[in-house]
């Protein structure tokens, strides 16, 4: 008997939880950033919900070099990244002018750091400027794509967001 009532006592329980629930997804919790003062080529690092995102503001120039293509780049087209499917682009961004990630490489998942292009040889080709994990050194190109030849397998994710006038809003 006792063992009759222990089952039903575990049943009422597991079904007041499941008709408990209010059938919706939690969302996550957005921030909103200014971004009205980040110069083209200048890249600012926040940290929400416990990772660091980068911001990054592209000048006509990178704007140009990202169209141009690399064939250095191991998935230039981002079929195995992670991104909001606004972020299926060339630039992988909402906008040409910004480019939004988290700021963590995706070999060792250290932080990573902007690189700015410079005479430097990086693969036979003078560097146009980039994101580098400041562990493994992997590189990354102003989209977030990781070249070819780095221990990194995928290129950097690309978090949900959206642009409002000069509001950044992480989240959305």
């Amino acid at each position: 008997m006792m063992m009759y009532l222990g089952f039903a006592g575990v049943v009422y329980v597991f079904i007041s939880a499941i008709m408990s629930g209010d059938g919706e997804v939690p969302s996550v919790p957005s921030l909103r950033v200014d971004i009205s003062d980040i110069q083209p080529e200048q890249a600012n690092f926040l940290t929400w919900e416990g990772r660091p995102v980068l911001i990054y503001r592209r000048s006509d120039a990178d704007v140009v070099n990202l169209r141009t293509g690399d064939s250095r780049i191991k998935d230039p087209e981002s079929a195995g990244s992670e991104q909001p499917e606004f972020a299926r682009n060339a630039m992988r961004s909402r906008t040409p002018d910004y480019f939004v990630a988290i700021a963590l490489g995706t070999g060792q998942g250290c932080t990573v750091e902007h690189v700015p292009a410079a005479d430097e040889q990086f693969q036979g080709q003078a560097w146009d400027g980039g994101f580098m994990d400041s562990c493994g050194k992997d590189r990354f190109d102003l989209a977030g794509r990781v070249y070819r030849g780095q221990y990194a397998g995928k290129n950097l994710k690309v978090p949900q967001y959206a642009i409002d006038g000069s509001m950044l809003i992480l989240g959305r």
